[in-house]
């Protein structure tokens, strides 16, 4: 798989080509493997989120600099707000699931990430997911 500055994919079912593709894209980037698991299982979560709870029309961008490499997650619904993240791990032992989640998937994003935000405009939401590529990291 090529990979070029900046790599562009539709959101779909296909998580484990989404997932090869962060993995060769962060490892052309220099991201150490616990890294770059890390950043294969947040993106994971936010494609989940996408097919789940916003129609599943989205698309994963990623890009870097000299100092992170950053996933883009869009999808088309625009539900997601940036208040989202949970501060603390919902709690979720003996419940069934609900419609909605319970935010665990953005909990994780967020712990697992360097830096997570997401955006909101009309008609699209935004998660961004970073990791730092210097070797302090």
């Amino acid at each position: 798989m090529r990979v070029s500055p900046t790599t562009v994919w539709p959101v779909s079912d296909d998580l484990a080509g989404i997932r090869q593709l962060v993995d060769t894209y962060a490892h052309r980037a220099g991201l150490i493997s616990r890294k770059r698991e890390d950043l294969q299982l947040a993106v994971n979560e936010a494609v989940t989120n996408v097919l789940d709870h916003a129609g599943g029309r989205g698309q994963v961008r990623l890009h870097m600099d000299d100092e992170h490499l950053t996933v883009d997650i869009y999808d088309e619904a625009g539900l997601l707000a940036p208040g989202a993240f949970p501060a603390q791990l919902p709690e979720i032992a003996g419940r069934a699931r609900e419609p909605g989640g319970f935010g665990v998937g953005l909990w994780l994003m967020r712990r697992l990430c360097d830096e997570a935000t997401i955006t909101q405009m009309p008609g699209w939401s935004r998660v961004r997911l970073r990791m730092r590529r210097t070797s302090e990291s």
